[in-house]
């Protein structure tokens, strides 16, 4: 299982992200991971040309959120950019090409080793059908406070795995 520490930071979460689409938004995060040394110039338009073809939109019960992400080869060091957006942007649904997610929460993976971004992708959207989880990541009022919520969740989740038998 991948270290949570590898992936979460706190300086990647970004409250109250502007964009006036899905295009601009993942740039933007995108931009932020380059800028700190996540990813190689090539990363933001092998995620814009993975998402033409594979849609990452995804609807939960108290939120709507996309997973964009692409292949190792334009990653660096793993991390999740995490983007709570102003106002929603579309984004197409998962599987589809033709269904639109109002997206209000944006989680861009950069994923080092291709065996972990299933294992990421499992997490997230686990921790994503937890009833009030993405309303409470939502009404946080700082980028910390999203980070520190989202830390803990998943370090509960973390925690209760390696508890399994």
């Amino acid at each position: 299982m991948s270290r949570l520490d590898d992936f979460l930071h706190p300086d990647l979460v970004v409250l109250g992200l502007e964009a006036k689409d899905s295009t601009e938004a993942i740039q933007k995060l995108a931009s932020l991971l380059h800028f700190k040394g996540y990813v190689k110039d090539s990363y933001v338009n092998a995620v814009l040309e993975r998402e033409k073809k594979f849609p990452t939109g995804l609807i939960f019960e108290d939120g709507q959120i996309a997973l964009p992400h692409t292949d190792a080869e334009h990653c660096i060091n793993p991390a999740i950019a995490v983007g709570i957006l102003k106002q929603p942007v579309d984004f197409f649904e998962m599987a589809t090409l033709d269904s639109v997610v109002h997206t209000d929460l944006i989680f861009l993976l950069s994923i080092k080793v291709p065996e972990d971004q299933v294992e990421w992708l499992a997490r997230l959207v686990n921790l994503f059908q937890h009833p009030g989880f993405l309303n409470n990541l939502k009404g946080k009022s700082s980028a910390q406070e999203c980070y520190e919520l989202l830390y803990g969740e998943l370090r509960k989740e973390e925690s209760q795995e390696e508890d399994k038998p």
